[in-house]
């Protein structure tokens, strides 16, 4: 059986699937995803786009398309969660904060960040373990 996980904004309009383990699940420090999501780095979870699919609340859902990249944000309507975002190659990247906030402050082993990517491009400095490439 596949690997299934569930994720909802905060008001529970829109409900999106992700099917299988995500392909990248790390923390990345590119400039597209901090001008797009205006953080100083995002904690990813990506899935290919064919991956992932709105289970609820489709009509809830509007897409922002970034002027400056190939990325768009996806939000509910009611309450402004961002469910998930499009990078240039497709993939439905998924916060790792919004996936522990709807699964009590856990990821599993398959979700776990195993990797720093495009650290050389940071705006702080990460005191961990992990890769940094």
């Amino acid at each position: 059986m596949t690997e299934q996980h569930q994720v909802h904004c905060d008001c529970g309009e829109v409900v999106i699937t992700l099917n299988g383990s995500p392909r990248v699940h790390a923390h990345c420090h590119c400039e597209d995803c901090r001008n797009l999501l205006q953080v100083p780095y995002h904690s990813v979870l990506a899935w290919d786009g064919n991956q992932v699919s709105v289970s609820k609340g489709s009509d809830a859902l509007t897409v922002f398309q970034s002027p400056t990249s190939n990325m768009t944000r996806a939000f509910c309507q009611h309450c402004g969660e961002v469910l998930y975002n499009t990078n240039a190659m497709g993939w439905k990247i998924v916060s790792q904060w919004l996936y522990r906030k709807n699964h009590h402050d856990t990821l599993p082993e398959s979700c776990q960040p195993n990797v720093h990517f495009f650290y050389d491009r940071r705006t702080v400095d990460i005191d961990d373990t992990l890769p940094k490439r």
